[in-house]
């Protein structure tokens, strides 16, 4: 399985504090929201990973560069931002016709993503996504 991780917003909400810092970069307990995301998807099994950027791109870039999972992370710049599905849309090839994850990673979340994975593998036939 496969990950989309949607990174490339400007976190308004989250001003002042995002004036300098995308909102995927957020600490959270020392550690930036984006390295939480990849530990626990790698952690369940997933990967490769593809992330988008726009807002102050090159932090991400230099964060991911730096960072274990560099093998694992293709980054996409959006010159404008997609949206979610603009973005899913623009990228489906990533995923090679296998099942993927899409994944708003400046969101915090403490789901077992093994569970769901397993979940989604037994769902009712005619059922194509799990949310």
């Amino acid at each position: 399985m496969r990950a989309i991780l949607l990174a490339a917003g400007y976190g308004t909400r989250l001003r002042p504090l995002t004036n300098t810092i995308p909102k995927c970069l957020v600490p959270i307990k020392g550690t930036p929201l984006l390295g939480i995301w990849l530990e626990r998807l790698t952690w369940a099994g997933i990967d490769p990973f593809l992330v988008n950027t726009h807002y102050l791109a090159e932090q991400v870039q230099g964060f991911v560069s730096n960072s274990a999972y560099r093998d694992q992370v293709k980054l996409v710049h959006e010159h404008t931002l997609l949206g979610t599905a603009g973005t899913l849309m623009a990228n489906l090839e990533f995923f090679e016709g296998r099942d993927g994850m899409l994944i708003h990673a400046d969101n915090y979340c403490l789901a077992d993503l093994r569970d769901f994975i397993e979940t989604h593998h037994s769902r009712p036939p005619g059922c194509m996504m799990t949310m």
